[in-house]
This record gives C-alpha cells, structure tokens and sequence, in this order.
C-alpha cells in the first residue's frame, strides 16, 4: 500500500515512505529498520505477520523514500506518530532493530498513549555510557570522512555481504532499495547523545529485548535495560548476531508473533 494518502481529523498525510500490509481492522505492528538499510530489511516479516496483523514498515529519514530528509529523533517520532494515527487509530506495537530499535524506545518514552507494546533488538547497548564519553567527537568526524569519501566502497561491501549471507530475492530486495550514507555521521552524533536508560524507565508498557544470541555487541548492556524497565523481557535468538531477523527469520518472527500475541486479541 505504498503511495497512499489518509485524511483523518483535517490532517493529510502522504504514506509514500510506507510499506503497508495486512487486514484493515487487524492489530498493528510497526517494524523500524536500522541505519544505512531501508523498510525492505523487513520483508520476511511483512510476509509472515500480515496474515494476522497490520504490518507497517516506514523508512526512517535519511532512507530510502526519505533520503533527502536529515535525520533526527525528532523527525523520526514525529512521522511515525503521524502513521500510528491516521492508520492504527493512535495505537500500535512498535519493533525496531539496530538504530530503528533507539528510534522505537525514544517512540515509546515519548508517546506512551500511541504504544501498546515495544520490541527491542539489537539496541542493548548505551554510547553515552562508552564511547559518547571518550571518543564522541572523533569518531563522529571519522564517520563523516569515511561514509563521503569511500561509501561506493562500502555499498559494494555490504552488498556482497548480503548475497553471501542470505537467499538471493532477499539480498536483492534489499540492495534495490539501496544503502544511504548521506547523514551517517549525524545519526552517529545523535546516537551519542542519546541515553536509553531514562526512556527505558519511562517507558510503562511490556518490552520485549529480542536479540541475536551472537549479537556480543549491541547486547553488552542488556541486564541494566532489563533492570531499567518495569515490564521487561529478554529472548535470544540462537544462530543470530546482529541483523537477528534476517539471520533467523522463522526464529525471530516466532518470537516478536508470540510476543504481540499476549498483548493483543488476534480476530
């Protein structure tokens, strides 16, 4: 349902930026990839979700149909509340990988009447508390000189990485949407700045950490987001580092399904 326009209440809002599956009146999910890669990240999970649940799938800016907008927190909210709005009525489920799963807790802590339920993977882990405090600025101006000078290399790279690691018509899906590496350095800059450990405190509804067992990285502080939250959870999924739902798809969804499945009544 891409290209789509809603008006609801006086307010217009264009949905290009969308992949939108699933019946009408069906519980929604809302899925945020992470950064350099688009909504197409998702499609496993678009396939398999959209039987039961409104699945929607928004490229966050700085990506894909949003390409020429600078990415920020702010930006990235206020847009995914607008869809929560006009397609979920004000309410959904919302599942974020990797930088997508820092944008869905800032979501969450801020918009608490809009979020049923969090999913949060590969984002268990607080820059500010590491390199925010000791590398914060160097690393930001060696992300912009890397991501300008040399991000044809490194599409290539990554391109070849996803044929290595996954079925072709996934790989290809996602490397015809393209990688975008135009605000890299800022993402990195909010990134820094950003500290999980108030949202995950403000945040009032069930969280569920859904992250790649072999993901050692981004699960370095998982205990202190689980002893943070009120309602929150942990599952690993074995077999799976960081891109958990790529390299498990079956395994992942199986988990998030179940999950969305205690929240909400399934028609």
């Amino acid at each position: 349902m891409e290209n789509a326009r809603h008006e609801t209440g006086g307010t217009d809002v264009q949905l290009r930026f969308c992949t939108i599956a699933g019946p009408e009146h069906a519980p929604v999910i809302v899925l945020i990839h992470g950064a350099r890669l688009t909504r197409a990240m998702w499609q496993p999970q678009i396939d398999a979700l959209s039987t039961s649940f409104r699945v929607i799938a928004p490229d966050l800016p700085g990506h894909g149909a949003l390409a020429d907008v600078p990415f920020s927190f702010d930006e990235a909210i206020t847009r995914i509340a607008a869809v929560i709005d006009v397609v979920a009525g004000g309410r959904a489920i919302v599942c974020g990988l990797s930088l997508g799963g820092y944008v869905a807790l800032a979501f969450g802590a801020r918009h608490p009447q809009r979020t049923s339920a969090l999913v949060l993977s590969g984002c268990a882990f607080s820059f500010r508390r590491w390199t925010g405090r000791f590398l914060g600025a160097p690393y930001v101006a060696i992300s912009r000189f890397v991501t300008h000078t040399f991000s044809p290399l490194l599409a290539r790279a990554e391109e070849r990485a996803l044929r290595k690691n996954y079925p072709a018509a996934l790989a290809d899906a996602i490397i015809a949407r393209g990688f975008f590496y135009r605000f890299y350095a800022e993402i990195s800059a909010r990134m820094l700045n950003f500290d999980p450990l108030p949202a995950l405190q403000a945040c009032d509804c069930p969280v569920l950490l859904l992250n790649g067992a072999q993901d050692r990285f981004f699960r370095r502080h998982e205990q202190s987001y689980l002893h943070a939250l009120r309602h929150g959870r942990l599952h690993l999924i074995d077999g799976a580092a960081h891109l958990a739902n790529l390299d498990q798809p079956e395994a992942y969804t199986t988990a998030l399904q179940a999950f969305v499945s205690e929240i909400v009544a399934i028609p």
